[in-house]
């Protein structure tokens, strides 16, 4: 017999047994011991109990008075659960919902039984949310469940805002508001927060709660609450008017917040996050490596507080060989394209345009999908829609650019193509506005000139319309261009830099250019912008250098001149779009010699690597 027969003839064998002992629950000659929980009897086998529960083995076989008793009371166990935990012993089949799947972890946990505490461990995990979480921590903690108590007291507090307008968090005891209203680590951006959450936590029931408001005050840090928010928290709640004590700490608060500008409490986790200049690749020059072939990290940047941070490189592990080009969409998911490592494509067939996830939580990237190899393509995104637009394709011995687009859904995880570009195009450049692509720049071949004649630079403006699924040509740029960096200053496009030539391509002497490009989707005109400093082209022929934060331009470092062996500038330039003025806000900043894109996101400082001392280069 081989195994495939011997493994198929066992399953048959337990199912016909595991349906023998189902049909057993209803014959009373064979009933030998009865459960009672909450005043209802539950006959079954002593067998069959001990089987599946060491609890009721014990009891059993310990050669005491249980062993012959015909019946067992349970006490603080459900009748309900009772009768869920049976039917699984006899026929396999556990029911679960979210009203009786914490009685039955009780029962399970009594009667030690492993495998059904963890079905229903995995079960809250996979059904929490902001509305139940608080009910699972406590519960999880008061049972020894570490595990759970861990993962739902992550989900509360990286949700808390949230958490904190559901009823389920009115209704916890006094010290266990406490304990959560001092923590640092509370996911909320405003103090307001926790201040309306004490409010309506003591209004909840007043009678017996209002002996607790002062001690729940002083946990919460009046001083980052904004003062009109304050004065009218007093007006409102009579709870507050008619305690002196209380109106006294909030006079104190509105006076510390007058005489200086910045608070001396600690920042809640929430209150941390902030846009970050993300500048991601994996050169390992310039900051000392643990690996010679490529960085541990990429260089991160805050506007707001002028300080360094770093994010693990896309290649760690067995990640990205190269980084191409990347994009964050509107849920801030930062997505970065290239081609895997040389470990990876030895192992691969085909050569696919490698697509990665990063998740702050672990600080680590993933594999989201792959794509149709191509290379010199445009990576964009509206909405949760990725889109990999034109660059130069490999047919045969031949490298074609193409004009095909094709569309991603991280929803669905699906491909689909869409409407071509209206000219093949590589080198070019995409951002999003107002839920449109913008496609500008870039090289496109010419079709009716000798073979060896040169590709022509583009200086023409695409617009994608992705509820029409159909391009339309725009205004064109007064420079046809590559190699330039954009970013989007509200809601306008900002084309920085670059190699080019004035107006249509037709053969004449390109320059590196400091010139600035401004256009206008709304009225579809360009206007010129504040000169940069000096020429300055972007690090890779397809992904920008620069980035905008609250309504101002960064650009982070790049090349002075065309030669790729030049030292990357390491200066972060600011551009004030009010003042129309350039500044140095950062020089020798502690980022690699080179990287490949450079990206805005929303991330807290806490999940980030700080700069290690020992990596930095004296």
């Amino acid at each position: 017999m081989d195994h495939k027969t011997e493994g198929k003839r066992k399953q048959q064998h337990s199912l016909t047994l595991l349906d023998q002992l189902n049909s057993m629950k209803e014959l009373t000659e064979m009933i030998d011991v009865a459960l009672v929980a909450e005043g209802e009897r539950f006959p079954c086998h002593k067998l069959i109990l001990a089987a599946f529960s060491p609890y009721f083995k014990a009891m059993f076989t310990c050669g005491l008075l249980e062993c012959s008793q015909r019946e067992v009371v349970l006490h603080d166990i459900s009748a309900e659960s009772v009768s869920i935990i049976l039917n699984y012993m006899y026929s396999a089949d556990l029911h679960l919902t979210n009203f009786n799947v914490q009685n039955v972890a009780v029962a399970a946990f009594f009667m030690q039984m492993e495998d059904v505490f963890s079905v229903c461990q995995k079960y809250m995990m996979d059904h929490m949310d902001a509305s139940n979480c608080v009910g699972i921590y406590y519960f999880a903690k008061h049972i020894g469940a570490e595990e759970l108590s861990d993962q739902a007291r992550q989900y509360l507090y990286q949700h808390f805002a949230e958490v904190s307008l559901h009823e389920e968090i009115l209704e916890i005891e006094a010290q266990q508001l406490l304990r959560l209203i001092k923590s640092d680590d509370l996911n909320v951006s405003r103090e307001e927060s926790i201040l309306d959450l004490v409010l309506r936590w003591v209004n909840h029931s007043r009678k017996s709660r209002v002996e607790h408001l002062i001690e729940l005050l002083k946990q919460v840090r009046l001083e980052l609450i904004n003062p009109s928010f304050l004065v009218e928290a007093q007006k409102r709640n009579t709870v507050l008017l008619s305690n002196s004590e209380c109106l006294d700490m909030i006079d104190g608060a509105l006076e510390t917040i007058k005489k200086s500008n910045h608070p001396s409490l600690s920042l809640r986790y929430g209150m941390e996050t902030t846009n970050l200049l993300l500048c991601i690749g994996n050169n390992s020059f310039g900051i000392r490596s643990r690996h010679r072939s490529y960085a541990d990290a990429s260089f991160c940047y805050a506007p707001a507080t002028q300080k360094t941070y770093f994010i693990s490189s896309p290649k760690y592990g067995e990640g990205l060989g190269c980084v191409c080009t990347g994009v964050v969409t509107e849920n801030n998911d930062i997505i970065v394209a290239g081609e895997a490592s040389a470990a990876k494509m030895s192992r691969q067939k085909t050569k696919n345009i490698e697509i990665y996830r990063y998740h702050n939580k672990g600080n680590r990237w993933k594999r989201l999908c792959t794509a149709q190899f191509r290379d010199l393509y445009a990576l964009g995104t509206v909405h949760k829609d990725l889109y990999v637009i034109g660059g130069q394709m490999k047919l045969k011995n031949q490298y074609l650019v193409t004009n095909c687009v094709e569309k991603y859904s991280i929803e669905r995880d699906t491909w689909r193509n869409t409407a071509p570009l209206p000219v093949q195009l590589a080198c070019h450049a995409v951002v999003t506005v107002n839920n449109k692509l913008y496609v500008m720049g870039g090289w496109t071949p010419q079709m009716d000139l000798p073979d060896d004649e040169l590709d022509r630079l583009s200086n023409r403006m695409l617009q994608y319309d992705p509820g029409q699924d159909k391009w339309t040509e725009r205004a064109p740029m007064k420079y046809s261009k590559y190699r330039f960096s954009t970013a989007v200053v509200n809601s306008e496009i900002y084309v920085l830099g670059g190699i080019g030539c004035l107006g249509r391509d037709r053969g004449q002497a390109r320059k590196c250019l400091d010139a600035v490009e401004i256009y206008n989707p709304d009225g579809d005109f360009w206007r010129d912008g504040p000169p940069m400093p000096s020429p300055l082209l972007s690090l890779r022929t397809n992904s920008t250098s620069a980035g905008s934060v609250e309504g101002k331009l960064y650009l982070c470092g790049g090349f002075h001149g065309a030669d790729r062996h030049e030292i990357i500038s390491k200066e972060i330039l600011e551009l004030d779009t009010w003042e129309n003025r350039w500044n140095v806000v950062a020089v020798n900043v502690l980022m690699h010699d080179s990287y490949d894109v450079c990206l805005i996101a929303r991330l807290n400082p806490r999940d980030l690597i700080p700069p290690p001392a020992d990596l930095m280069d004296q």
